[in-house]
């Protein structure tokens, strides 16, 4: 007679963990991707060509794919299942795409966050802006090179990543991912805030810089990812070291919060697609307030009026204004 199936065996593993991690990733991938080529039609539509901060996103979106391939072979590794249950071989491709993630997960997160400050600096004109995107771009990237040197020697020797049988040592990985995440939550919180004075200086109604706060503070939903995921990082190092049956709500929230950045990076950029409005709604006769800010701008404020600088909502010369302000035009 053939022994019973024990639940949690790499031949049966917990399904209804894996689950979860099964409807996350396809959405993740497709929503990603399907951000970035809208954003790439929408350039097309506007004739513009494309720019430093498309680039970037276009690499986020590669190493979010490789985030993505990294989760479907720990599936087809013993994700959900007792790592003692798990034939050696697979074991080892399971370690070796985690020690793989300790750089690919840091790089997508820094280009997405690139690509982001890439844009604010074309958007606006201010040097204040220029400069404070040139110091949060440096931290970005400093951070990026630091966590993927750190997650490549988390481990001396490096192999002994995934064969904990070789001396050696390991450093601990609750610091590691507190190393990891801090920061990175708070250069998502500074670029939430970074626009904010810019948009709210502009020569344009209330209502249309509140509108336009709301368009950059998408980003909110990344930071909440952010902090969820340290969180779910954090149990699986609190609830023992059977990390591949525990880490599938962690593999979840890395696939969702990278997708999530790079859509919410994307979405600002998406407005000539739609043709809910006329020009001629969104041209309006300026209020008193508000020619008295276009005839007396604050100091180094509002978008850029370079021509070689895109607009994402397509720039427009008005007619009572002798500058560039940011209206919504259907092309």
């Amino acid at each position: 007679m053939s022994s019973e199936p024990i639940a949690g065996d790499f031949d049966h593993p917990n399904q209804q963990l894996r689950r979860s991690v099964i409807i996350a990733l396809p959405f993740a991938f497709a929503l990603s991707t399907i951000a970035v080529v809208l954003r790439l039609v929408a350039r097309r539509i506007t004739g513009t060509r494309l720019y430093l901060d498309d680039y970037l996103i276009l690499v986020a979106l590669l190493f979010k794919y490789g985030c993505s391939i990294g989760v479907v072979i720990l599936l087809w590794n013993g994700m959900g299942s007792h790592i003692t249950m798990i034939p050696q071989k697979n074991l080892d491709v399971y370690f070796k795409i985690g020690w793989s993630n300790g750089f690919v997960y840091p790089l997508c997160v820094a280009f997405i966050k690139l690509s982001i400050l890439a844009s604010y600096k074309r958007l606006f004109a201010a040097r204040s802006m220029s400069r404070a995107v040139n110091l949060v771009a440096l931290v970005v990237i400093l951070w990026a090179i630091i966590v993927s040197l750190v997650g490549t020697f988390l481990c001396l020797p490096v192999a002994k990543f995934w064969h904990r049988a070789l001396p050696g040592r390991c450093l601990d990985a609750t610091s590691f991912y507190y190393g990891q995440q801090i920061p990175n939550i708070v250069t998502d919180l500074i670029l939430l805030l970074l626009p904010l004075k810019s948009v709210w200086a502009l020569p344009i109604s209330k209502t249309q810089r509140v509108l336009l706060s709301g368009v950059f503070l998408v980003g909110i939903l990344t930071l909440a990812f952010d902090i969820v995921r340290l969180i779910a990082m954090i149990h699986v190092t609190q609830i023992g070291p059977d990390i591949t049956y525990n880490q599938a709500p962690m593999a979840v929230w890395t696939c969702t919060e990278a997708a999530v950045g790079i859509i919410a990076a994307c979405l600002s950029h998406l407005r000539p697609l739609f043709h809910l409005a006329s020009p001629r709604r969104l041209v309006r006769r300026p209020s008193p307030d508000m020619r008295k800010r276009q005839l007396n701008p604050p100091p180094e404020e509002g978008f850029s009026t370079d021509d070689t600088l895109f607009d994402p909502w397509g720039t427009q010369h008005s007619g009572f204004t002798g500058h560039s302000v940011c209206v919504e035009l259907g092309k």
